[in-house]
Parts: structure tokens; sequence; C-alpha cells
């Protein structure tokens, strides 16, 4: 009998528990909440937003243990020799109008394979947005993932659950290595007492419903500006408040106490974005002549930030000449381990920056960036290894490879820690000719 993409194998579980660590250390911090809303019963297909390339299924996979099968895109399966590895990492294609007519028509294949995965209680993962897109918005959710989920409910007894599980993706950079990811569950839509509620609509009417249900709940889930002209000085607006800290704790303490609950750790960023996104819209919604003047001179000021390679942190949680001294110091005291880590991981970075310069999609550096790492670390652990314990005592030797085993992620974090200490000096220098700074600050 052969064997389905569902079933399990100790080799997927073996590769799985070595992706799962590649995955959490590739983030500063890696944090996961609503696993309480992942249904114990039933059909659950995962529906995440889709904003960082192929690193939002590792963080997913990485999220829970337990085996996944994803839907992906159907062009990355034109290549033969990319099939037996797609399989292995249980991923089956969906096809889109832009693959052809005659692709499309795939699909029946494809709806009656992920009935029978959900049949077997094995999750499935849909990005129904249908592509990825750095920003904290969605796009306009495809059908296919509620075919799927109708499908699952027509092909098994009626009183079997069918859901759709909710996942917001919320990540502190898009394009920086080492930032911050959070994994959010929300709660799960019932697809099967839907069907019973509705089921006196066509279909098609239904389907509409749920994709505008599944939409809110996505948005709920993660920091979620508005697709219009105002996006990127919105997104500006958020991110030079939330830095203050007076008022990100101003703000987390108003939401905390409309809530009635503590936050932590990352819990408390979307809490404080989502709110300082709700005071901006709700300002622009009540006086749009005022707002619209105030964010045309955030606009300005965004472009001059960035143009003079300054962060929001830097403007917003301004240090005194004696902080960005001692930084500026200890920078200087971290560098002798920086060269260090960056001969001991060259084996991995120089092959990434190659790769980078020959990527067009921004929104891929991050997934480069963790196959690089995944694939040539162990690589460059055994000869590094062979290389130390042939030319040096073994004490030295011993010592020189415990301090290699953590420098590519000292190389990450000191760039990023060196980054904002030369963004403090810029901003000191240079802050008079920013426009509107007095209005602003």
């Amino acid at each position: 009998m052969k064997k389905k993409i569902q079933d399990g194998s100790f080799k997927y579980f073996f590769v799985k528990f070595f992706v799962d660590w590649s995955v959490k250390s590739s983030y500063k911090k890696y944090q996961v909440e609503g696993i309480e809303n992942i249904p114990a019963d039933g059909s659950t297909i995962w529906a995440s937003n889709h904003t960082n390339a192929l690193m939002d299924p590792l963080v997913v996979l990485s999220a829970t243990p337990g085996q996944k099968v994803y839907m992906a895109r159907a062009d990355i399966f034109k290549k033969k020799s990319a099939l037996k590895w797609l399989e292995f990492l249980k991923i089956i294609p969906i096809y889109r109008i832009r693959d052809g007519l005659n692709s499309v028509k795939k699909n029946d294949e494809v709806i009656a394979q992920a009935t029978d995965i959900l049949l077997d209680n094995v999750p499935l993962v849909i990005y129904p947005e249908a592509t990825h897109r750095p920003k904290h918005s969605l796009l306009k959710l495809s059908k296919g993932i509620f075919h799927i989920a109708y499908s699952v409910y027509d092909n098994s007894d009626k009183n079997r659950p069918v859901y759709i599980l909710p996942i917001g993706l919320e990540y502190g950079d898009y394009f920086r290595f080492r930032s911050t990811v959070l994994v959010k569950f929300g709660k799960p839509i019932d697809v099967s007492a839907f069907i019973r509620a509705n089921d006196d609509e066509p279909r098609p009417v239904q389907m509409q419903k749920l994709r505008a249900l599944l939409t809110e709940k996505l948005a709920e889930l993660i920091t979620f500006i508005p697709d219009d002209d105002d996006y990127d000085v919105i997104w500006e607006y958020v991110k030079l408040k939330a830095a203050e800290k007076k008022t990100f704790f101003k703000t987390l303490k108003k939401v905390e106490s409309s809530t009635g609950k503590k936050l932590k750790g990352l819990m408390r960023n979307l809490a404080v974005n989502k709110s300082l996104v709700d005071e901006v819209i709700g300002l622009r919604e009540r006086e749009p002549k005022k707002t619209g003047e105030l964010l045309y001179k955030i606009e300005r000021f965004r472009l001059w930030r960035i143009q003079n390679g300054i962060s929001v942190y830097s403007i917003s949680d301004e240090k005194g000449w004696g902080k960005i001294l001692i930084k500026f110091f200890i920078m200087l005291a971290g560098l002798p381990y920086y060269m260090f880590s960056a001969l001991a991981s060259a084996l991995i970075w120089v092959p990434t920056v190659i790769l980078l310069s020959r990527i067009q999609d921004d929104a891929f550096y991050n997934s480069a960036r963790f196959a690089a790492r995944f694939a040539l670390s162990p690589i460059s652990f055994i000869l590094w290894t062979v290389l130390y314990f042939t030319f040096l005592p073994w004490q030295f030797a011993l010592a020189c490879l415990l301090l290699s085993i953590p420098s590519l992620r000292y190389l990450y974090d000191y760039g990023s820690f060196a980054r904002r200490v030369l963004s403090d000096l810029r901003w000191k220098f240079r802050k008079h000719k920013a426009p509107d700074y007095k209005d602003l600050f």
C-alpha cells in the first residue's frame, strides 16, 4: 500500500527536531500564544497570514509538536528534482488561475487529497492570501480554503466538526535576521456549525460570509493597518509612538485595564501597536484635515529618517551623551569577538551574502539566511573542529570550538547593536536638520 503524505516517519521527526531548534534560535524571541485554542477533535485547517516567505511555514511548524501538511503554490513543483523533497516536507500543490486554466482543473485532485489528510486528523496549513507580502495588512482571501472545508464536511459524518483555525504571525522585523516573532492561535471557526446555521443560503453566499469572518479573525491577531495610501505613514506613527517608553507603558496600562488581562512578552508589543493603530485611524475619521496635516509631516520625517539611516528607537527613546558613550565603548569591547565570529562563521555568512545578492524579493532574505545556516552549520562545525584540534593544543582548540558555536548569532546581534549605536550618534548630530522636528517632537 502506497504511503500517504500525512503518514508519520522517524526521518521526518528526526529532521523536525533540528528544524525546530534552528527556527527558534533564528529569533531573539520566539513566542507562541493561544495553544489552548487548537481543537482536540475533528478536522482542522490552519489558516495564517503570509508576510515572510518561507519563514512563515517554518515558525508555524515549530509552534507545536507533531506533523502538519502544507499547501504551497504549484509552480515550485515544476522541477522534478524537488518533488521528493517537497513530499518529504509534506507539501502539496495548490493551483491558481495564473498557473493556467488546465492547471486549475487539477485542483479537484488536490482538494480530494487535502480532504483525505484532514479526515486522518492531520492539520493542513494554508495561507489563504495565496501569496506573501511583508505588510501589517491582509490581501483578499482566496476561496480555496473554504472549498476544502466544505469537501471535508460533505465527505464525513455530519457530527464530525470541521474547523478553520486562524493564526496570526507578528514579526518584529520582516527583513532583519534574529528579530522577534509571535505566533498567535485565535479562536477556531466551527465550519460544521456555521454550515448548519446557514443551511438556507446558497454555498457561494456562505463562503463569502466565511471569508469575511476569517478575515476579521486574522486581523484581530496581528497589527492590522488598512492597506490604503496612508499605510506607510500610519506604521511610522505607530513605531515612533511605541518606541517611546512613556507612551508604550501608558498605552499598555490602558489596554490591560480595559481587558482585565496582564500581558507578557511580545503580546504587550502587539497590544500597544493595535491600540495605536486604532488611535490614529480614529483620529483620521474624527478630524481628517488635522490628521492629514500630521500624517504629511510624519511622512516627510519618515523619508528623511530612512535616508539618514536613523532608527525610530534613536528618536523616541533618545539617549543622553553618557548612555551613548557607554554603548559605544561596549561596542568597541565586543569588536574582537565580532572579528573572531566573522571568521568562525565565514563558511555560512559569505555564501549567504552571495545568495542574497541574487534574490530580488526582499521578503525571501530571512528564508535564505535560515536555509544557509541550517545547511552549512554542520559542515562549518566539522571543518573548524578538525582545524582547531589539528593545529592547536587541545585546551585552546576546545576554547575556540566553544567560542565558535554561538559565533553566527553573535555576528547578527552585534551588527544590530552596532547599527543602533551608530543610529543614536547620527540622530544626535543631525536631528536639527530633520523636517518638522519641533512640531513632531
